[in-house]
């Protein structure tokens, strides 16, 4: 496991601190990469690297390696922005510029209207380093879209360097020009994956030490079990548990189980309205959920219920099964330890988790 030593915008005396910010927690700026998100370490260490030295410039052998364009591609949470901001401010206001897609589309629209579009992209493409975030956001079928491929090709010819964010990789973007989309996939792609088991207990080690709290081993492997891998749900957890013991305590397994039990049970929804929502979302008739179908589709969508009904309640591994059709609790548990494997490897997965998540907590 690797900590990546990006600075973000909230660092220092500009950072909130987790101890009076609590419902603000953000990303410390240590990114931290275990197995899961072992290449996207490696690439952005090679970033970091040729960044950290403030003569780097295009033309140099160091600068010759970063891929362009490097596109980070995460859920909201997941810590993409802050790694694309924490690049921008390790160059330098000399070296980058960071915007949103959106920003972005508003200067490009302003420069039309005071009749310099030219002068525009010129002054953009100068800079060394483009950061561009939430790409996804741009509406579709945008006249920026042309633009933005303009702007692209002559950050290209002058070997500088753009990176993006966006919660889908570009290709999946309805409506987006194809010679835009062709142009993102020249470059470098990288989805950040949720955190492992691991992660999450250095995490969960981290928040510990900053908030002076003693916590045993088997506490940390507790929280870890029913904490969600998504890093905002990491940081919620945080600033609930610094609400409800203060810093300096010392927390024992029984305590936190009963917390956690009392947090799942206050914000949980109903274990039928996990199976309904699911059933919905993935347009299966409710009753193959708990039935004995063993068709893919039913059995995927089965293990998402699972999963969801693990993380958002203080179910049991036994209540569950009974919910669903009465089925063994081992299987339950073995359904629902393949779906945190499968979500480190698939973003279509990690999308639907996060869509069905909104829809019960609203």
């Amino acid at each position: 496991m690797s900590t990546l030593p990006v600075p973000s915008r909230l660092n220092d005396a500009q950072q909130p601190a987790l101890a009076t910010a609590a419902a603000q927690v953000v990303a410390p700026s240590g990114f931290i990469a275990g197995q899961e998100n072992r290449f996207l370490a490696a690439v952005l260490g090679t970033w970091c690297d040729a960044l950290a030295d403030g003569d780097s410039k295009p033309g140099d052998a160091s600068w010759e390696r970063l891929t362009s364009p490097l596109v980070l591609v995460g859920s909201t949470g997941s810590g993409k922005s802050h790694l694309a901001h924490g690049l921008a401010e390790l160059a330098g206001d000399q070296r980058a510029v960071y915007t949103t897609a959106n920003d972005l589309r508003r200067e490009f629209a302003t420069a039309i209207d005071e009749g310099g579009p030219r002068a525009w992209r010129d002054r953009i493409s100068a800079t060394a380093i483009l950061v561009i975030d939430d790409l996804d956001h741009l509406p579709v079928r945008s006249h920026f879209q042309q633009e933005l491929l303009h702007l692209a090709h002559e950050i290209e010819s002058r070997g500088h360097k753009l990176v993006a964010t966006s919660a889908q990789p570009i290709a999946h973007l309805p409506a987006w020009l194809p010679d835009l989309v062709n142009w993102f996939a020249s470059g470098l792609t990288l989805e950040i994956s949720p955190l492992g088991a691991d992660s999450r207990y250095e995490l969960l080690t981290q928040f510990a030490a900053t908030n002076q709290w003693q916590l045993p081993s088997d506490a940390i492997e507790l929280l870890v079990e029913h904490t969600p891998p998504e890093p905002r749900e990491m940081f919620r957890l945080a600033a609930d548990m610094l609400r409800q013991f203060g810093t300096g305590a010392r927390l024992e397994t029984d305590t936190l189980a009963h917390f956690i039990h009392q947090r799942k049970a206050a914000q949980a929804p109903e274990l039928r309205d996990i199976v309904r929502v699911v059933a919905r979302y993935y347009r299966i008739p409710l009753k193959s959920l708990t039935s004995a179908s063993r068709q893919a589709a039913v059995v995927s969508a089965r293990a998402t219920a699972i999963y969801l009904a693990r993380t958002l309640t203080s179910a049991s591994y036994e209540q569950i099964g009974k919910h669903l059709g009465g089925r063994d609790h081992s299987t339950i548990m073995y359904s629902h330890r393949q779906v945190e494997k499968r979500l480190t490897r698939e973003a279509a997965l990690r999308s639907a988790i996060d869509d069905l998540t909104r829809l019960l907590r609203k």
